[in-house]
């Protein structure tokens, strides 16, 4: 048997990326490797000099992506001074390439559903990094008095989970605005929108703006006129 080449990337990535559209699709169980090999245009042999085995390849689908978000948080976070350009910049990465990869919210939501096995044995390596990286940010945008005292351990939660909703819900967003095209004006829009919510909702405010203190007196006759 000829011997397989080991210095292959383009190779390798033509695996991975069949492997993550088939099993979004159809799930772990339901792709084989022979499967895989043909989407990819490679003999079978390659997956399992590459990876192994299929399962081996399914965590290393979910691992790639870990690993991709890794560098898109760290690029960002580095390459911007003040806490809105970082978060900015965070978005528009993470964003884009959800939008590139939209198999990946498929397989990760399919992943949780069924227990999250293969995603708990990547989560340890990756997951406190990542999410310590957005963490520390928001940490320091508190001490610099970017943020109010918002809980610092949810945040950087609930700030992915804003951007990945829009790729969970893909079919039912597109069909609630219309004929919407997930491009990088969609992307744009989509982080100046983000990062306004996400900051307006943590800025820094030492006293209540003027609507603010108008919508609190209305409410406050309201209740005192149920009585």
């Amino acid at each position: 048997m000829a011997r397989l080449k080991t210095d292959d990337p383009e190779a390798r990535a033509k695996i991975l990326a069949a492997a993550e559209t088939l099993f979004a699709e159809h799930g772990f169980a339901g792709v084989g490797v022979r499967q895989i090999a043909a989407a990819a245009g490679v003999n079978s042999a390659m997956i399992h000099y590459y990876f192994g085995n299929k399962e081996n390849l399914y965590v290393a689908v979910i691992e790639n992506a870990a690993a991709t978000v890794r560098g898109l948080i760290a690029g960002a976070i580095e390459s911007a001074t003040s806490l809105e350009e970082r978060l900015t910049r965070f978005v528009k990465a993470y964003a884009g390439y959800l939008f590139d990869h939209p198999h990946l919210a498929r397989i990760l939501s399919r992943e949780m559903l069924a227990g999250g096995k293969y995603f708990m044995q990547i989560f340890p390596k990756y997951a406190p990094t990542n999410y310590g990286m957005l963490r520390d940010a928001m940490v320091e945008g508190v001490r610099r008095g970017e943020l109010r005292a918002i809980d610092v351990d949810l945040a950087p939660v609930s700030l992915i989970g804003m951007i990945v909703v829009f790729q969970l819900l893909r079919p039912i967003v597109a069909l609630g605005l219309g004929k919407l095209q997930f491009d990088e004006r969609f992307i744009e829009r989509l982080a100046a929108h983000t990062i306004d919510l996400f900051l307006n909702g943590a800025a820094r405010t030492d006293q209540p703006s003027a609507d603010k203190r108008v919508r609190q007196a209305t409410a406050t006759r309201r209740r005192k006129g149920q009585r």
